[in-house]
């Protein structure tokens, strides 16, 4: 009987244990912490480089852009008559310059008939066969023609030059017009758009934003209590606040070195003078369903 009784206690001692391990053990299979989804990148924001008035606006929240990809236009000041006024000098140079060219070759033509006329008669006032004078009105000519022909080519060189420059402020007109133009930063989704035609908007304003939501992050807090069981390369299973179903998985990609205050992802304020937060980083997969800006549970595996 006194066998039955030690043979009783050791087997209602050891289902004892088996039920502490076992409520023991889920605290230590799993970590939890709280996170929000976010956009990887952040949120871009639309802005204008200059102060203007809204003219044409060319997307709606919801529409999906390419980096680069005209947003809407400004009213232009004077810039757009500036680039036609620069374009039509430019033009004028341009057909002076081929003018010019066009004098040029006529000219040098008849410079070769002077110097050979020149060349005849010196040759002929060395052998006394041609006078002074003739030899030297020759060689006049001559002179003349050289100096017409360098003044030409140096009214070549300075409309070239005159070309270069009107081009410089050409180049410099149409950057100044891509200003009157608002353009995606990022690929993206438009979340928000805060503008209408004929406002008037400057480079502090804020027009609205591009997501891109096919990049997400999780930005989670562990509790301090908890913040030495969590590591790279851990997995995690994802669900949203209040709610059991697993709507993702992922892995911990970022861990902080350090601890820091709670944000308003714990809502009790007072908690955040008693304890602070380990936060990291988690990359759902590919095939996680997860709404930018949610609040989401994630139980660390450790």
């Amino acid at each position: 009987m006194l066998f039955l009784g030690l043979f009783g206690c050791n087997n209602a001692e050891k289902e004892k244990t088996k039920e502490n391990q076992a409520a023991v053990s889920p605290v230590y299979q799993h970590v939890i912490a709280i996170g929000k989804v976010l956009p990887e990148d952040g949120w871009v924001q639309i802005s204008s480089a200059i102060s203007a008035e809204v003219k044409e606006i060319f997307v709606k929240e919801g529409d999906e852009v390419e980096e680069g990809e005209i947003l809407m236009k400004l009213k232009e000041s004077s810039v757009g008559l500036d680039i036609k006024q620069s374009e039509a000098q430019l033009e004028s140079l341009r057909s002076q310059h081929q003018s010019s060219i066009s004098d040029l070759a006529k000219e040098e033509i008849i410079l070769e008939e002077l110097r050979s006329k020149y060349e005849i008669t010196k040759a002929l006032y060395e052998r006394n066969a041609e006078t002074k004078e003739n030899a030297q009105k020759d060689l006049s000519n001559l002179k003349q023609q050289q100096e017409l022909i360098a003044g030409l080519k140096s009214q070549i060189r300075a409309n070239q030059a005159s070309e270069r420059e009107q081009s410089i402020v050409i180049s410099k007109n149409r950057e100044n017009l891509k200003d009157f133009q608002v353009t995606a930063l990022k690929k993206g989704i438009i979340s928000e758009l805060n503008v209408q035609l004929g406002q008037t908007v400057n480079s502090t304003d804020d027009l609205g934003k591009i997501v891109n939501n096919q990049n997400i992050i999780i930005e989670a807090e562990v509790d301090e209590l908890f913040a030495d069981s969590v590591d790279v390369g851990q997995l995690v299973d994802i669900n949203l606040v209040g709610k059991t179903a697993v709507i993702g998985k992922g892995k911990i990609i970022y861990v902080s070195p350090t601890l820091m205050n709670k944000s308003i992802l714990f809502e009790t304020s007072n908690e955040a003078e008693d304890r602070r937060v380990r936060r990291i980083r988690i990359e759902p997969d590919s095939n996680s369903s997860l709404l930018i800006n949610s609040k989401v549970e994630c139980r660390i595996k450790i």
